[in-house]
């Protein structure tokens, strides 16, 4: 069930965050420039309005997954981080330092399940426009030198099976024999890397 809003607009009479925040911090701007409402009205129909447990509110889940890919974190990482860091909670729309976890860190998953595929495009199509220097820009620049790839290094012992089994294929297609197929050897080898991080094997390995 979706929760009720609350009134956030009294702050308390002697702390609230807006004011004591650094308004030139990263996160403080950015959260000032995302259009919560939006995500208030695209995800509030997804959440039975009389019935069931009120939910967590929009903004704090929307909020923290935008969080947990800024700050490349897990889950629980991301829930434990922002019981202790005031510009998290302040970007997920607290007013006050809250003092506990915002919630379980399985519920993210619960509502990324409920926004669906469709929620995170939405997600990211508003990170686009906040990073755009035009909000109607069409293309969209990113870069990917830093990402990783799906390279097999030379030193990686995958790789040498991989040799091996190569050479058994080019063998059997051409009727040749082997004086030895290794396929013993490389089968020992094999166990020796993978228990090279035990201090007694990382000789051998």
């Amino acid at each position: 069930m979706l929760a009720k809003q609350q009134d956030r607009s009294q702050h308390s009479l002697f702390f609230s965050l807006e004011s004591t925040l650094n308004h030139k911090h990263p996160l403080f701007i950015l959260a000032n420039k995302i259009d919560w409402e939006m995500f208030e009205r695209e995800f509030s129909p997804l959440y039975c309005p009389d019935n069931g447990r009120p939910a967590k509110p929009i903004r704090l889940m929307v909020g923290l997954l935008i969080l947990k890919h800024i700050r490349d974190l897990s889950d629980e990482s991301v829930v434990e981080q922002w019981s202790e860091n005031n510009y998290y909670q302040y970007f997920c729309g607290e007013q006050e330092f809250q003092p506990r976890v915002p919630c379980e860190a399985s519920e993210l998953v619960h509502f990324r399940h409920r926004i669906g595929k469709e929620g995170i495009e939405l997600i990211l199509r508003e990170s686009i426009r906040i990073n755009g220097k035009d909000s109607n820009d069409k293309d969209v620049y990113i870069d990917t030198t830093v990402q990783e790839k799906n390279i097999i290094f030379p030193t990686d012992d995958k790789l040498a099976k991989k040799i091996i089994k190569r050479c058994w294929k080019i063998a059997d297609r051409n009727s040749l024999d082997l004086r030895q197929s290794y396929r013993r050897i490389l089968k020992d080898l094999s166990y020796d890397q993978r228990f090279r991080n035990h201090p007694r094997n990382k000789g051998k390995a």
